[in-house]
């Protein structure tokens, strides 16, 4: 498939705009993707397409949120694959799938694997914003580095430190 991104860029800055005429062909280019990618999150057919619907709608209304400095498709998949995990957790609050399918999918294939590239490289960006005691205390939650806080003191820094990391992320790339 041919490089569609700057097409793609194009498109969603018209978007952001007002131009809603810009959507059926912003549409049309993003639809295989994002289902592909949601099929290869989900393993299920019905909560993909639901998954890439509510991508799309989420796309259209925040079309405003992007930052044409940045490509398109990363963006526009990192909203689909917060919709699959939406559904996912929902499934598992339901009990309708184990509790192991909440854990982190593994991409499938090379386009995903590119997105998952971009959201590793957007939460480091996010985390470059924050405090050096706030990704202290993210690196000791995530990654079981040692931090001098304990206990209640290390609980209020994590909920912090969160907040922040979700504001950083919804300003620099419209997710969180």
């Amino acid at each position: 498939m041919p490089d569609r991104g700057p097409i793609l860029d194009e498109l969603v800055v018209r978007l952001a705009e007002g131009d809603r005429s810009a959507f059926s062909p912003l549409f049309s280019l993003l639809w295989p993707r994002l289902l592909r990618l949601c099929s290869s999150l989900l393993k299920n057919e019905a909560d993909a397409a639901d998954a890439a619907q509510q991508a799309m709608a989420k796309i259209l209304e925040r079309a405003f949120e992007y930052d044409p400095r940045r490509s398109a498709l990363p963006w526009a998949m990192a909203i689909a694959s917060w919709e699959c995990r939406t559904i996912l957790r929902k499934r598992v609050r339901r009990r309708e799938v184990p509790e192991e399918w909440a854990q982190e999918r593994s991409f499938d294939d090379a386009e995903a694997l590119y997105v998952e590239k971009e959201l590793v490289a957007a939460a480091l960006g996010a985390m470059e914003t924050l405090s050096d005691t706030d990704q202290e205390t993210l690196l000791a939650t995530f990654w079981e580095h040692t931090t001098t806080a304990r206990g209640a003191t290390l609980r209020k820094r994590r909920e912090r430190a969160l907040v922040r990391i979700r504001a950083a992320l919804r300003k620099l790339y419209g997710l969180g």
